[in-house]
């Protein structure tokens, strides 16, 4: 009787959760010849390998084994951050926060706290702000914030202003062991794969120096080693568990008890390490320099790699003053879509929403929407541009073009650029040559763009 992929590593992944010792793949054969009969020994071998729920070690002279995560993560503790927001507001938003502590089958809104007291928080929805929800996810990739986000708040798939996310109700615990902005949260791990977690205040410890570079150190070469071993081929979760892992095994200092400080202040405070989006994963990449400070938009835009200039984000300003609805959160969430943005830091994150903010404000201030004879053509021109950003996300990159019309769409949006320069605000009358009349230039366009847009879209 032959078995199928699905059942064979269903079979694979209930050894992984289910085992309570470190084992070699002849017991997980045996496991699965029990169950099975005949099964394929490379294949079974290559799904254990990939099993979220195990890592492989080595032990000298003893050759290749296999650790339950649950087994290694039982007792492991480690410190969590809340911010001022949330110790005010009494609760604790989960995001990433618990990554890798808890695996990857428990949505994070869906572990279980235990309190000193034995009682366990509910849990409630609070509305957060965009920037505030993102920066707490920003650990995951693109296609798993969207998940998130539509999983906790659903239709909220594009970015808007607030998201209503679950998060837990701490305004007891906090009352109860005198919490205060900058205090840390102490976690131990129960259950990895149930997700059950227990909380107490963390002890105020007079932590020396000494302390914390040796905690940075271990993990600093944990961290090395992994990038040698696994590189970019994981994500962020498996980078940090694999860290963790190769920090015990080198026992330079222990960073899974008594922890120092948080594990996610090591990862995100280091100068040359940086979050990636790869293949809609986010990544931990080193890098070899530090990276050239900011000072507009645009050298954001152009990290980011997204398709658009402080000069086009002014048009899109223009634009929502003109229709009268939304602010500067609504223009953010139509340039970004559904992509979450990632910082490299806390402070690029703090310069980049003071840029954008003070731009709105310039905007706002000097713009008069019944002063604007291009109300109208602009916002047609950027409902176009939207569809042109829509329709390159779907398409990818190396995708045919017979007949020119890819090439085409691109001439024709960057034309809307040069359009919608034109169109600024008390632009003196004198910068255009006589020969411009914005009006044909924008019809033009406006009559020629849609018929190749619908083509491409299949319409």
């Amino acid at each position: 009787m032959a078995f199928g992929h699905d059942n064979l590593e269903a079979l694979v992944d209930e050894f992984g959760r289910t085992a309570d010792f470190v084992f070699q793949f002849d017991t997980l054969m045996d496991f699965l010849e029990e169950r099975l009969g005949s099964v394929d020994e490379a294949e079974a071998f290559d799904l254990l390998r990939g099993s979220d729920f195990v890592f492989e070690i080595r032990k000298r002279g003893e050759g290749l084994f296999f650790l339950p995560r649950r087994r290694f993560f039982q007792g492991v503790e480690f410190l969590v951050a809340p911010e001022r927001e949330e110790v005010e507001g009494g609760f604790l938003f989960p995001g990433h926060r618990f990554m890798p502590f808890v695996s990857r089958t428990v949505f994070p809104a869906d572990c279980w706290l235990v309190q000193p007291d034995g009682s366990s928080p509910h849990v409630r929805p609070i509305s957060l702000p965009t920037d505030m929800a993102l920066r707490n996810l920003s650990l995951l990739g693109d296609f798993q914030v969207a998940e998130y986000l539509e999983t906790d708040d659903p239709g909220s798939r594009e970015q808007q202003e607030e998201y209503a996310l679950t998060c837990f109700d701490l305004r007891d615990f906090y009352f109860q062991s005198h919490f205060r902005p900058g205090d840390l949260i102490q976690v131990r791990v129960l259950d990895w794969l149930q997700g059950v977690l227990s909380i107490s205040k963390a002890p105020e410890r007079a932590r020396n120096e000494a302390d914390r570079r040796a905690w940075t150190q271990a993990l600093r070469a944990a961290h090395d080693r992994m990038q040698e071993e696994l590189g970019i081929d994981g994500d962020c979760y498996e980078q940090m568990a694999i860290t963790l892992l190769l920090a015990r095994e080198d026992d330079a200092f222990p960073v899974l008890k008594d922890p120092v400080e948080p594990l996610l202040s090591f990862f995100t405070g280091q100068d040359d390490i940086a979050v990636k989006q790869i293949e809609e994963r986010a990544v931990f990449v080193s890098r070899n320099t530090q990276p050239a400070p900011k000072g507009s938009l645009d050298d954001f835009f152009e990290e980011m790699d997204l398709p658009f200039s402080e000069g086009e984000v002014e048009a899109y300003m223009y634009d929502t003053l003109f229709r009268g609805r939304g602010g500067s959160g609504q223009v953010l969430s139509r340039i970004v879509g559904e992509r979450p943005l990632l910082f490299r830091s806390a402070a690029e994150q703090e310069l980049f929403h003071r840029l954008w903010g003070e731009l709105w404000e310039d905007v706002s201030t000097a713009y008069s929407p019944a002063d604007d004879p291009f109300g109208e053509l602009r916002g047609k021109l950027l409902d176009l541009r939207d569809r042109h950003s829509a329709l390159h996300r779907q398409l990818d990159e190396a995708a045919p073009d017979p007949d020119g019309l890819l090439m085409e769409m691109d001439m024709l949006s960057s034309e809307i650029a040069g359009v919608l320069m034109l169109m600024t605000p008390g632009l003196p009358d004198s910068f255009l040559p006589e020969e411009f009349n914005i009006n044909s230039l924008a019809q033009s366009i406006i009559e020629r763009l849609p018929a190749i847009l619908d083509q491409l879209e299949g319409k």
